[in-house]
């Protein structure tokens, strides 16, 4: 492994190969280490050499398909290495990716093409039949670009002329123009159209410029000190800029390898990890807690990883997962429209924060009156760019929304947080999600925190519910992987000792699976919707005394 002194060497040259255009970085990389292992997933692999070589090829083909610079291309994809390549192929020759969720289907699968006007989808056969339902109802023409399709290249998805006919993928490089040059982009091009989860209302599309993408990338390398002989792994969906750019592009910037699996699996991870040397990895929501409530095993400190990058990692958590997996957990902060803009230093860490900002990074805690807080207190956390070209240029058609976004020339995230007097912020809760009892503010986040602290919980969410002297109370929703085993008993005294006596739920209730968004959100609204029902276990019930009074 390298010294320190060639790693300190590595990381100024890694950033200063940095910004640019997503086409141009994959060639950098692809001019000073060809064969290299770039990209692995459980359908093939290429080099950098190959995957600079294939997003040349694709390209050729999507512009013989009639595209312009600036026509969008969605991928609707399970994880493949077919994924990749049109993502490189669409970023090479200027089109714009929109990444669409593999759970769409009826008027999410149509909102998200018609909003992006996508005039090309890239698919698989699997979808073929949701894509029949609302292709014809589209505004525009598209193409279907059908990997592993067995029908004729001229085959119609079926007898409406109304619908596109498909293509096979290796017909795509039929339509290419041998002599075919990339056009030359500018890095404040837009790369990408980020759907948004549409928690509130219908999917937003988030404008994302190439410039964004790199420099996020740059920011993860520079975060997690990231080297070219690190294996990064990810299990995570492609259409989520979790998977694409805080692990795949991440990679690439560092001139990394990058294992892309095929979904997630508590059992099966560790399995996968150990098998490819992997030496990173990153986790959302209750990634975390489904790994610690697996089996302990003898060797679960024998694995190569040495950092996980994950949001959000709560200290019940963060550090029995330390303990036991013996590696180190970097906590950040981000969302769609900003990417990633804190980090949790290497060194010099506070656990519990979601770090310091990053080089291209302003932010401030603020009143709601649009006033900039002072350390400690609790307000929405608001976002400006240092630099140009690193954040979402605007909400596609929606001029509204965007202009909402923003309040004297800071971004609104709609998150409650503070900051403290070292320069470390920390997250409290959505603020459509905080909860109000007894006259205290509660945070759903904190006490989701310590229920995903609770051995066998898996997922968590905290609501408010009615309650007969007319304020809400706290419901807990939780899911875990054996209900049968699980003591409502034990988990409540779990909550009273750790939580203040006004936060800890009244409620619970067990459910195989919580609802969630198409990109995994857990659907809140429909939760609170829900309220107690028959099969709620309430902590004030005859026969039951609690702890506290509540």
């Amino acid at each position: 492994m390298p010294s320190t002194k060639t790693l300190s060497t590595n990381n100024r040259r890694l950033n200063d190969l940095g910004g640019g255009t997503v086409g141009g970085l994959i060639a950098r990389r692809a001019a000073g280490h060809p064969d290299k292992s770039a990209i692995v997933t459980p359908t093939g692999s290429m080099t950098y050499g190959e995957l600079d070589l294939t997003a040349s090829r694709v390209a050729a083909g999507l512009t013989g398909l009639g595209l312009e610079v600036g026509d969008s291309v969605a991928i609707l994809m399970r994880n493949r290495i077919e994924w990749i390549a049109a993502w490189a192929g669409a970023a090479r020759c200027g089109f714009v990716c929109v990444p669409v969720n593999t759970a769409y289907k009826g008027t999410f699968l149509l909102h998200a093409l018609q909003l992006t006007s996508a005039r090309v989808i890239i698919t698989e056969p699997a979808f073929l039949p949701a894509l029949e339902e609302v292709t014809a109802e589209l505004a525009h023409p598209v193409h279907v670009v059908c990997i592993n399709s067995s029908e004729p290249a001229t085959a119609p998805m079926e007898n409406d002329s109304s619908v596109p006919r498909v293509i096979g993928w290796s017909d795509l490089e039929k339509q290419a123009d041998a002599d075919y040059s990339a056009p030359e982009l500018n890095p404040h091009d837009v790369a990408m159209i980020a759907l948004t989860s549409g928690t509130t209302g219908r999917s937003k599309g988030v404008v994302c410029p190439h410039q964004m993408l790199t420099v996020a990338a740059r920011e993860n390398v520079e975060a997690m000190e990231t080297q070219s002989w690190d294996r990064l792994y990810t299990c995570l969906p492609l259409f989520h800029g979790a998977a694409l750019l805080n692990i795949t592009l991440h990679g690439i910037y560092a001139g990394a390898a990058v294992v892309i699996g095929d979904r997630f699996s508590a059992s099966r991870l560790w399995t996968d990890v150990k098998a490819n040397g992997i030496t990173m990895f990153n986790a959302l929501g209750s990634v975390l807690p489904m790994l610690l409530a697996q089996p302990p095993r003898a060797d679960d400190r024998n694995n190569p990883v040495r950092k996980v990058f994950a949001a959000p990692a709560p200290p019940e958590v963060l550090m029995p997962f330390e303990d036991r997996f013996d590696l180190h957990i970097v906590e950040g902060y981000g969302l769609s429209e900003i990417k990633n803009v804190t980090y949790n230093p290497l060194t010099g860490r506070k656990i519990g924060s979601i770090g310091k900002p990053t080089r291209t990074t302003e932010l401030q805690i603020q009143s709601e009156n649009g006033e900039p807080l002072a350390p400690g207190a609790v307000g929405e956390i608001v976002y400006r760019p240092r630099t140009s070209g690193v954040m979402y240029t605007h909400y596609l058609a929606d001029p509204e929304a965007t202009i909402a976004s923003m309040r004297d020339l800071w971004w609104r995230t709609g998150d409650l947080g503070y900051a403290d007097d070292d320069g470390f912020y920390y997250f409290v809760d959505r603020k459509k999600d905080a909860l109000r009892r007894r006259g205290e503010n509660i945070s759903s986040y904190e006490v989701e925190s310590v229920l995903l602290s609770f051995p066998g919980i898996t997922e968590a969410a905290a609501v408010g519910t009615p309650s007969e002297l007319g304020e809400d109370e706290v419901l807990a929703v939780i899911g875990t992987d054996n209900p049968d085993n699980l003591n409502l008993d034990a988990l409540y005294e779990h909550c009273d000792q750790r939580l203040p006596h006004f936060m800890v739920p009244r409620y619970f209730r067990v459910l195989a699976d919580l609802p969630r968004t198409p990109t995994g959100k857990i659907r809140k609204a429909e939760l609170r919707s829900g309220g107690v029902t028959d099969l709620t276990w309430d902590s004030h019930a005859a026969g039951r005394k609690p702890t506290r009074v509540i």
